[in-house]
C-alpha cells in the first residue's frame, strides 16, 4: 500500500515525472547532454525502453535514499495505519452480516472477502480462530484481535525492514504505466514516438527528427554518412535503398512498407540543434561504432560545429 503513495509523491515533487512522456523525454535528453556519456546515448538510441526504465529506477533509488528516509518512514507509518483501519472496517462489516449459525471458519472467509486487496498476510496466519466456538460477537472480536496482533507485528517488521531495492520494481511499474507506452522509432533516424498508449490508432510521428547518421544511414556503395534529417530527405527528389536493394523515392517512403508505412514524416528543412550538437560532439564515436565516415558528401557543416550545449536552453524552455 506504500508504493502508490511514493509514486504519487514523486509525480508531484519530481518535475521529470509530473508531465507526460514528452516531458520525460525532455528531461532525459537534458541529462544525457549534461553527462556527455556516449554509451548512455547509445542505449537511449538503440534500446530506448530499457533505457527509460533504468532512468526511472535510478530516480526512485535517489528518492528512497537516506536523504528521503524521513519521508519514507512517514509513508510506512501512514500505510500501516491504513491497513489497521481496513482491518477494523472488515471486522465491523463481517460482524454485521454474521449470525448465530455462522462458524468461525465462515466468519474468517467473510472477513477475508471484505478485506479484499487489503489482505496483506495469508489467511493461514489467522487459522488459530478457525476451529473456535463462537460464543458471541465480542468473544470473536477478542479472538480476532489475539490472532491479528502477531500478524500485524510481522507486517510492520517486514515493512520497516524492506530494502529499497525491493520497493523499486513496484514503484517503477506504477510510474511506467503512466509514462511508458508505444516505443516505435522512426525507421530512418530512430527518433522515439512518445505516445503513452501502447496499442494506439493512427500514424507515428515526432516533433523533431534526427540526422539519419544517428541510425547509421549512409550513401549507397560508399562509407560516407548521410547527415540529412528525415524531414529534409522526404522533401527532396532523392531515393533510398533497403538491404534487399529495393529503391524507393523519399517522397513515397511509405511504399517501402513495414515501419515506413506507419510513420508520418512532414517535409521540413529545419532540424533540432540538439542532434546536430550530438553528431559533432560524438563524431569519432559514431565513426568507430558504425564503421562509416563524416567526409565527402557526409561532411559535417561548419555551422554545426559552432553549436554548443546552450542548445539545452531550447529544451528547458
Amino acid at each position: 500500500m506504500m508504493d502508490p503513495k511514493v509514486a504519487g509523491d514523486m509525480r508531484v515533487t519530481y518535475p521529470v515525472f509530473n508531465g507526460n512522456r514528452a516531458n520525460l523525454e525532455k528531461h532525459v535528453l537534458i541529462s544525457l547532454a549534461e553527462k556527455e556519456n556516449f554509451d548512455n546515448f547509445w542505449q537511449y538510441i538503440h534500446h530506448p525502453e530499457s533505457f527509460f526504465r533504468d532512468y526511472i529506477r535510478d530516480h526512485i533509488r535517489s528518492y528512497c535514499s537516506a536523504k528521503e528516509s524521513e519521508k519514507i518512514k512517514t509513508f510506512k507509518k501512514i500505510s500501516l495505519e491504513d491497513i489497521k483501519n481496513a482491518i477494523l472496517s472488515a471486522i465491523h462489516k463481517t460482524t454485521e452480516v454474521a449470525n448465530e449459525s455462522t462458524t468461525a471458519s465462515r466468519w474468517l472467509d467473510l472477513f477475508c472477502d471484505h478485506l479484499g486487496s487489503n489482505l496483506i498476510f495469508p489467511r493461514r496466519d489467522l487459522i488459530s480462530i478457525e476451529h473456535q466456538e463462537i460464543k458471541d460477537a465480542e468473544f470473536l472480536k477478542e479472538a480476532m484481535s489475539a490472532a491479528l496482533d502477531p500478524a500485524l507485528r510481522k507486517v510492520e517488521e517486514d515493512c520497516s525492514s524492506k530494502p529499497i531495492d525491493e520497493m523499486v520494481p513496484d514503484i517503477e511499474k506504477i510510474l511506467s504505466e503512466h509514462l511508458c507506452g508505444c516505443w516505435k522509432q522512426c525507421p530512418f533516424c530512430k527518433a522515439i514516438y512518445t505516445n503513452t498508449i501502447p496499442e494506439h490508432a493512427g500514424d507515428h510521428s515526432v516533433p523533431f527528427h534526427h540526422p539519419k547518421a544517428v541510425n547509421e544511414w549512409y550513401y549507397h556503395k560508399t562509407d560516407y554518412f548521410d547527415i540529412n534529417c528525415c524531414t529534409t530527405s522526404v522533401a527532396s527528389d532523392c531515393s533510398f535503398i533497403l538491404d534487399d536493394l529495393q529503391r524507393f523515392p523519399y517522397k513515397k517512403y511509405r511504399a517501402a512498407g513495414g515501419d515506413f508505412a506507419t510513420w508520418s514524416i512532414t517535409p521540413d528543412t529545419s532540424a533540432q540543434p540538439y542532434w546536430k550538437w550530438f553528431v559533432c560532439h560524438f563524431r569519432s564515436e559514431l565513426e568507430e561504432k558504425y564503421g562509416k565516415k563524416f567526409t565527402d558528401v557526409g561532411t559535417i557543416q561548419d555551422s554545426w560545429s559552432r553549436i554548443t550545449k546552450e542548445v539545452l536552453d531550447d529544451l528547458k524552455n
